[in-house]
């Protein structure tokens, strides 16, 4: 499997499916709000995003339209499961957080949180391999709340999202103090690949990616 960020919480993941090559991307965003950039040529067999509308363009590697999930539910797309598990409304709006599992790995992808879910949602992502967790603040779970997050979850590796990066319009605060507080062994790297049998097994690791 090869995890690549690109900005915010949109993420490229590519992963084996028997003998099939399957892409799924996260959270594609709105290039004009944000100021950061999307690969022009960005393709994707599952996109994974709250609501139907896609802010990005992206197309399946042959024109098609890929495989949105946009609300909650149970699926399965080329060999991947995703569950969208729904967060109780706040502010008139509703959310989902997203639990992918590929190559024998769980990954949970909760999306830019405005809050941290509740036991009973968070009991649904237990066991999890993976978590991508929103760390800048603002219009997301901030630093404190982020680590409050992994603390329950006990995730294997972590990866942060919605920080500050270079050209991003948007306020967001850096990755620094979430990883003071997280207090685990980090590393940054532009991309992720990783099997099964890599995953530590009695510590969490922290990855932070950059942007692609």
């Amino acid at each position: 499997m090869q995890i690549t960020w690109l900005g915010q919480s949109c993420f490229k993941i590519e992963a084996k499916s028997g003998d099939e090559e399957v892409t799924i991307v996260t959270y594609p965003f709105d290039t004009e709000k944000t100021g950061l950039k999307l690969p022009r040529a960005l393709t994707a067999d599952i996109v994974l995003q709250q609501g139907p509308t896609l802010a990005h363009p992206v197309e399946t590697r042959d024109g098609k339209r890929p495989f949105i999930i946009s609300g909650p539910g149970e699926y399965e797309a080329k060999g991947v499961f995703v569950y969208a598990i729904p967060m109780l409304p706040e502010a008139g709006t509703s959310a989902h957080l997203f639990r992918i599992e590929a190559e024998n790995i769980v990954l949970v992808h909760p999306g830019p949180l405005l809050k941290t879910p509740s036991e009973t949602e968070l009991q649904a992502l237990e066991n999890l391999d993976i978590l991508f967790v929103p760390v800048g603040g603002h219009d997301t779970l901030d630093a404190k709340a982020g680590n409050s997050l992994v603390s329950e979850l006990e995730p294997r590796l972590v990866i942060p999202m919605q920080f500050k990066v270079e050209g991003l319009k948007t306020k967001a605060d850096d990755v620094t103090p979430f990883l003071k507080m997280v207090g685990a062994k980090s590393e940054t790297m532009p991309k992720l690949k990783i099997a099964r049998k890599d995953l530590p097994a009695d510590e969490t690791r922290v990855v932070v990616l950059e942007k692609s």
